[in-house]
């Protein structure tokens, strides 16, 4: 077949959903490479006179006897089965390889130093400035440790997943472990996100004077919403499939629930309580009797959770493309990489108002440090330059006392 020619979209999907079902069902061979495992179906086939039974599927191949009839049913029948896989074998030269994107690892390294950074400034500003670590600070480091937690979890999944993105260039083995900790970060991502915007609305509440209640139940309604859709996104992510390790049971259709669509939902409600969190301060900021300067300072200090808003944006955008395979990609790590901008973003810009904090109890210092450095160059430079002139001085005297010497072999004559 031409080199030139390429599979259409339809083909490559239809190839990709009989790669797992063929991997799943084959449980002789784990480890072999699926495409190469649909090689042994096209021989199998090909030296059986293009036939292929349930009970030979239960022989060679090990498939449960019970699932046996469900595989060729849900490759079309017996026949339709044969001439598919030998097909397929036929266009192996034009079948496409994509690789992963190798992004979760750099991101979760680079990203985790940053906000390690960020983390510390903030105990130490609420140490040094607010007269002690409290609860919010608590909360935020519980985010980071889970957040980290995540990031290694986010890790395993890229290793699991491999270098190839494509199901038929994975292994069962490879693609089963693909399935489970993917399935992982699912259910934990959102308790990760709730313990970041806990430490949040709790300094918000703690800052918040009592007469400002209207703030106050604000605070109240975006930590219900928040609850309630970590709660809801944690069991529906858990129970969407029916047992929960839906991949052992994939001929049964496991799957009623469209998890997508429940992601994309769950992740939209995030977003709506990011742009919360961060109004929920501006009736503060407003009221406060601050001047010009400081006001924008402090909107700006707390408009930074806007970057986090627009990382979840691009989460949900990931969600939607590549949740579920497709023509052009198998791959979820890039749901991965966007999960581990969107957490660590979220907590640098909650650290954002101690740092602030921190910064204006160290500026005047450092200020009057540099200005005092900068009157003691001044002052040690005059006191120089009064030295060089006193020594010019004294100089041009010596010459001039000198001149005016009689010299002592002078001959001296009678008038």
């Amino acid at each position: 077949m031409s080199s030139s020619e390429t599979l259409d979209g339809d083909s490559i999907v239809a190839i990709l959903s009989a790669s797992v079902l063929i991997g799943a069902s084959s449980p002789k061979y784990p480890n072999l490479r699926i495409l190469d495992l649909i090689r042994k179906y096209s021989d199998y086939i090909l030296a059986n006179n293009y036939t292929i039974k349930a009970e030979d599927l239960t022989k060679y191949f090990g498939t449960p006897p019970p699932d046996a009839p469900l595989l060729i049913a849900a490759l079309g029948g017996e026949e339709s089965m044969a001439a598919f896989l030998t097909a397929v074998i036929q266009v192996e030269d034009i079948i496409p390889h994509p690789t992963s994107p190798d992004i979760v690892l750099p991101l979760f390294i680079a990203l985790t130093a940053m906000t390690s950074i960020a983390v510390g400034l903030r105990i130490y500003s609420r140490h040094l400035v607010a007269g002690g670590v409290k609860a919010p600070d608590w909360f935020t480091v519980a985010g980071y440790l889970m957040t980290i937690a995540w990031g290694v979890v986010a890790i395993l999944h890229s290793r699991a997943t491999g270098h190839y993105q494509a199901y038929w260039d994975k292994t069962w083995h490879s693609l089963r472990e693909s399935y489970l900790t993917y399935l992982t970060l699912t259910a934990f991502y959102p308790w990760v996100m709730m313990m970041i915007k806990f430490s949040l609305l709790l300094f918000y509440y703690e800052v918040t004077p009592s007469r400002y209640f209207a703030v106050r139940w604000a605070i109240y309604g975006t930590t219900f919403i928040v609850v309630g859709n970590t709660i809801a996104s944690f069991f529906v992510t858990l129970f969407s499939c029916q047992p929960v390790n839906y991949w052992d049971h994939l001929l049964y259709d496991p799957c009623k629930a469209n998890l997508k669509t429940a992601l994309i939902v769950f992740g939209v409600i995030y977003i709506v309580t990011d742009v919360l969190i961060w109004v929920l301060p501006m009736p503060l900021v407003f009221q406060l009797k601050l001047k010009t300067r400081e006001r924008v300072l402090a909107i700006i200090t707390f408009g930074i959770g806007l970057v986090a808003c627009v990382a979840s944006g691009f989460r949900v955008d990931a969600i939607i493309k590549y949740q579920n395979y497709s023509s052009q990609s198998s791959s979820s790590l890039m749901i991965d990489a966007w999960t581990i901008i969107e957490l660590n973003l979220a907590l640098i810009c909650g650290c954002a108002p101690a740092i602030r904090a921190l910064v204006m109890y160290y500026a005047p210092k450092i200020l009057d440090s540099v200005a005092t450095s900068n009157l003691l160059t001044k002052s040690a430079s005059d006191d120089n330059q009064a030295v060089e002139n006193d020594k010019s001085d004294d100089g041009a005297g010596e010459v001039a006392d000198e001149s005016e010497k009689p010299d002592p072999q002078a001959e001296v004559k009678p008038a």
